[in-house]
């Protein structure tokens, strides 16, 4: 089946949301929600404590023709400091927060080798200045957020003995790759928070970072360049990179300045009469837009060992376009769907190869025009609505690798040979947004989207040997630059709504006589699909020096099962679910040796232990969802014979397997609306990132394949596993049909 078809199919079961609610219009609702009773205007400041995963991507340019990519949970806590305005039923604002982190894990690269070096990156300090669009209901407010990122970080690289039967093993040798400083990146995430008391509020916040990445020069003992052993190579080239990315989620309290002015409720005796419908703005029907924003871009490079070298080139770029989209309004549910297409400015580029002989290769990839295909679901109150959104993306990405002249009088200059490929990607997008209307057809508003794409292959090619295969004897199919493109965006976007200017009909709202009590054990099922990134490293020992990203969509449905308390407009619980996913992409690793390796990861089961906040509307409800996720993993790895000819394809008996459950942190957004006293339907997004695990490297007779000399502790296939997933959810509730209070 054609890749984007597969991946298409694994995000349209979001969209389903768009014919599943109508008939939430029969159920009986209150008739107005009260207005507003907490400000939320004003200064504010406070504290927030929690805990996340954070991975450290490092990448050489085959100094040691090796990568890792350590992946662990950590502890942060900090301090914020914000200002909000309200409208309305609206809220805008900016933060500012300062945290402090516990330490990250670190790794060996270069661990099949007589010299390895352990790397590592801590971030004790890190912030973000971020702005905040949302809805706010009476003392609950749910938001989405977005903004730049700082954190303060120092890598550090440090060369040891690598051989066990060498007196001096594991003592530095001398060499060194470290950096500090500030690096910069881009935040997104959602949060909700409720009022205690007329200047406290208490809520919870999750947060997805990307910094861009940053090299770590290589240096001998004494500060010279450690590639200029032999031919010497620029310095620029001679380093270790490292990108960083966490989630967290965390808890925070709040202190607000200011009066205790407070607005009024409606009579008691209005709010269960029968009265016009609650939202005064329409937002039923076809519109037509446009955005524009920022964000950050990842592309993961890896090659097959013929420059033994990877990157992971990462920083900032602009986007804005135009999107156009159809609304259906049920009450305080609203469901939709929406294209956009968007001009993106150039990514980052980087090298390849940069200590390999004689040559080394610039690679980079360029997107400039992309788009999505999205579902949305989420909460109306009068003009103000918040929303969850996922589906398919697209883009139109040209990626490039051009060969080149790494040392002497022809330093820079191409060889000719070259790795390019072009044409569409897809991939999945989830994402979080806010919109306010500010005139009967216009609306402006606030989008936060992380898309992840397909990995796909440039075969290298070299002109001087008549034929499009570098890599000789080996399979032109394994001799290959792979690319694997993410991106963060956050964005602003004005609407103009087609239609008259007319409210929201009352006829859309039932008669009314109780609101919906969402207090309660339910349980339920769950159906979607989502994109798995599994990526591979290895220390150097399959000729390979080699990493591969295999990236694409898969199939998912379980059940859950949770507990919900409803407090006036808020809403806390927690779930619990158990899913069966389809298989993930296998790649290989090691394809310009006379041996390469297939490796492949599967999660056939993999489960959630989240707790759940928002916000409650009558029959409609918003969250963020945040905590720890899990999957049986089975990492495979199969050795076999990379020469054509009669023995090509066969296992060569060395394998690099391991299996067991491994853990990590998800956070998300979803919505639900209830279609009967017990029966609710909604959407939910989630990003899961796993630790990472090491599979020993063995001989068919179960020994270390590694140099006998080599620690079998280093000798290892590392995987690290992200998915995102976008999913419908059908709920039960067990108990009876009563009377929310507000």
């Amino acid at each position: 089946m054609n890749k984007s078809v597969i991946i298409a199919a694994t995000f349209a079961a979001f969209s389903a949301l768009l014919a599943a609610p109508a008939g939430a219009a029969d159920l009986p609702v209150k008739a107005a929600a009260p207005v507003s009773v907490w400000n939320w205007t004003g200064f504010y400041v406070g504290g927030n404590v929690g805990g996340g995963m954070t991975s450290s991507g490092f990448t050489d340019p085959c100094f040691y023709c090796s990568s890792a990519t350590p992946t662990g949970g950590f502890f942060t806590g900090g301090v914020q400091a914000g200002y909000n305005y309200q409208f309305g039923n609206g809220l805008v604002g900016i933060e500012a927060d300062v945290n402090g982190n516990s330490g990250f894990k670190k790794s060996v690269i270069g661990g099949g080798d007589q010299t390895a070096m352990t790397v590592g990156a801590n971030a004790d300090v890190s912030g973000t200045i971020r702005v905040r669009g949302g809805l706010v209901v009476n003392n609950t407010l749910f938001y989405a957020t977005g903004g730049a990122a700082w954190a303060d970080v120092r890598q550090t690289g440090t060369d040891f003995n690598n051989n066990i039967h060498s007196v001096n093993f594991g003592v530095p040798t001398g060499i060194t790759a470290n950096a500090s400083g500030v690096v910069w990146g881009g935040v997104i995430g959602a949060g909700f928070e409720y009022a205690l008391a007329p200047h406290w509020t208490f809520g919870g916040e999750f947060l997805h970072t990307v910094y861009a990445d940053r090299d770590a020069n290589i240096l001998f003992a004494n500060g010279t360049n450690g590639c200029g052993n032999f031919t010497p190579r620029p310095s620029t080239n001679c380093v270790i990179r490292e990108q960083l990315t966490t989630d967290v989620a965390r808890v925070r309290l709040t202190y607000r300045f200011g009066d205790e002015a407070t607005q009024a409720y409606e009579p008691a005796a209005a709010m269960y009469r029968k009265a016009p419908a609650a939202a005064v703005y329409s937002w039923t029907g076809f519109y037509l837009g446009g955005n524009v924003g920022a964000g950050m871009a990842a592309s993961a490079f890896t090659d097959p060992c013929f420059y033994c070298s990877n990157a992971t080139p990462t920083r900032g770029f602009v986007t804005g376009g135009v999107q156009a989209g159809y609304n259906y309004q049920f009450g305080n549910g609203l469901v939709g769907i929406e294209a956009d297409v968007n001009g993106n400015s150039g990514f980052k580029g980087s090298v390849l190869g940069g200590d390999d002989f004689e040559t080394a290769m610039a690679v980079g990839v360029k997107a400039d025009t992309s788009g999505t295909i999205r579902g949305r679901a989420g909460v109306v109150v009068n003009n103000a609505l918040v929303y969850t959104t996922g589906g398919v993306a697209w883009a139109d990405v040209r990626q490039t690798g051009v060969d080149f002249f790494n040392t002497g009088a022809k330093l820079g200059l191409p060889t000719g040979m070259t790795a390019n490929a072009s044409g569409v990607l897809w991939g999945g997008v989830i994402g979080a947004g806010v919109e306010f209307a500010v005139a009967p057809n216009w609306t402006i508003g606030g989008e936060l989207l992380h898309t992840v794409y397909q990995d796909r292959d440039a075969n290298i090619f070299d002109p001087g040997r008549n034929g499009p295969n570098a890599c000789n004897s080996n399979p032109a199919t394994n001799c290959v630059i792979r690319n694997q493109l993410t991106t963060d965006v956050a964005r602003i976007r004005a609407n103009y709504r087609f239609g008259g200017p007319a409210g929201a009909d009352p006829s859309a709202y039932a008669p009314v006589t109780t609101a919906y009590n969402w207090t309660g054990f339910y349980v339920g099922g769950n159906l979607g699909g989502g994109m798995a990134a599994s990526r591979f490293d290895d220390p150097c020992f399959f000729g390979g020096c080699s990493s591969a990203r295999p990236t694409r969509g898969f199939f998912t449905g379980g059940a859950q099962v949770g507990y919900n308390y409803q407090f006036g407009r808020g809403l806390v619980g927690v779930e619990v679910d158990v899913n069966g996913n389809s298989n993930f992409k296998s790649s290989v690793i090691g394809g310009d040796d006379s041996v390469a390796e297939t490796v492949g990861l599967r999660a056939d089961t993999s489960g959630t232990i989240r707790a759940r906040g928002g916000l409650v509307v009558n029959n409609a409800l918003v969250y963020a969802t945040g905590g720890l996720a899990w999957a049986d993993a089975r990492q495979t790895g199969v050795q076999f014979n990379n020469l054509t000819g009669a023995g090509f394809g066969q296992p060569t008996g060395v394998t690099a397997n391991s299996s067991g459950v491994i853990w990590g942190s998800v956070v998300g957004a979803g919505v639900e609306f209830a279609l009967s006293p017990n029966w609710t339907v909604g959407g939910e997004v989630l990003h899961t990132m796993y630790g990472d695990r090491d599979a020993t490297i063995l001989n068919p007779n179960g020994t270390s394949a590694c140099n006998s000399s080599v620690p079998a502790t280093n000798c290892t296939i590392r995987n690290q596993l992200t998915t995102d997933v976008a999913r419908i959810r059908f709920n039960y509730r067990f108990g009876d049909t009563v009377v929310a209070k507000y």
